[in-house]
């Protein structure tokens, strides 16, 4: 099995940030351990790159957006098979609406 490399935008990058931020106001524990299991789960991409569900597909777009919980947060990506990689796009809280402007 061919390995995918991952890759994280400078939007999930900042998400990330900010998730850490939020949660070490209370727990910098908590905070790194929150990122610790969102990074874990992005980890596996690198074998299991499709092993979620298809959150957004559209004819207008190559690569559709993918969805991976880590609850209490969802990481959105796309698969990109002809590169090998895994774009990992935004990372959010469940409860917020799916972000816009994937196409």
């Amino acid at each position: 099995m061919s390995q995918y490399h991952v890759i994280i935008t400078p939007r999930a990058g900042r998400d990330l940030e900010g998730i850490h931020t939020y949660i070490a106001r209370d727990s910098p524990a908590n905070a790194d351990g929150m990122i610790t299991r969102i990074l874990d789960g992005v980890g596996l991409f690198e074998q299991f790159p499709h092993r979620t569900m298809v959150e957004h597909r559209s004819r207008k777009i190559r690569f559709p957006v993918r969805s991976l919980p880590v609850p209490p947060y969802l990481v959105y990506f796309r698969v990109l098979d002809d590169q090998k990689v895994v774009r990992i796009l935004h990372v959010r809280h469940g409860a917020r609406l799916p972000p816009q402007g994937f196409g």
